[in-house]
């Protein structure tokens, strides 16, 4: 009988230690100490420049490509050249180079206007074509150049409704204000007194592209 008695007390203890570890199961835990704070996410968690600042390193964060970019590029920071084709002495290949210090995007097409002999300006019509392609962005580091085609009917310069035009004038994607372009001859050398003549219907305009491939009209 004592035997009996002491197993139920064995058992009775057992029961309760096992609800007491069950009872600090559902214990919530204690609040983090006041000043603490919760471990930040992997640095890369938010993609490139998500949140702006440092990285884990400490370093300042990564530029975008935007930024790095700088945005389109202006005037002042272009020149343009006019390629006269030998095979298409009404075709030309244009080279609108950046000059400037920075990279910078053009895309779309270049607008044209003339000068005459004496400088007064001269109205051109334009068709822009979407040749070889649609307009592309293209990231021109400094020095390097974005390409396209133009090409024009001659004309005889005695007829009232043919252009003489003496100095091209050319205005970049985007912008208002011009830059005067050089005509360069089949050699390679710039046109110092001829005049192209173009007719009225004047000139047609490729799109820029980043390559040369394909961008001269047939």
């Amino acid at each position: 009988m004592r035997w009996s008695r002491g197993a139920a007390a064995a058992a009775t203890v057992a029961a309760l230690a096992l609800g007491a570890v069950a009872c600090n199961d559902e214990t919530p835990a204690a609040p983090a100490p006041a000043g603490s704070a919760a471990s930040p996410a992997p640095s890369g968690a938010g993609g490139p420049g998500a949140g702006g600042g440092p990285s884990a390193t400490g370093g300042a964060a990564r530029p975008t490509a935007s930024a790095q970019a700088g945005g389109r590029c202006r005037t002042a920071e272009l020149t343009a050249d006019i390629q006269i084709q030998p095979d298409h002495l009404s075709s030309a290949m244009v080279l609108l180079t950046n000059s400037g210090t920075r990279t910078c995007t053009v895309q779309g097409y270049l607008g044209y206007d003339g000068l005459q002999a004496d400088n007064s300006p001269l109205r051109l019509a334009t068709n822009r074509v979407a040749h070889p392609g649609a307009p592309v962005a293209v990231t021109l580091k400094p020095g390097t150049s974005a390409f396209s085609g133009l090409k024009w009917a001659s004309c005889d310069k005695s007829s009232p409704t043919c252009h003489s035009v003496a100095t091209v004038v050319v205005t970049p994607p985007d912008e208002t204000t011009q830059l005067t372009a050089r005509v360069l001859g089949t050699d390679g050398k710039p046109l110092t007194e001829e005049m192209l003549a173009v007719s009225a219907a004047g000139f047609t305009v490729g799109s820029l592209q980043p390559s040369n491939q394909g961008v001269v009209f047939p």
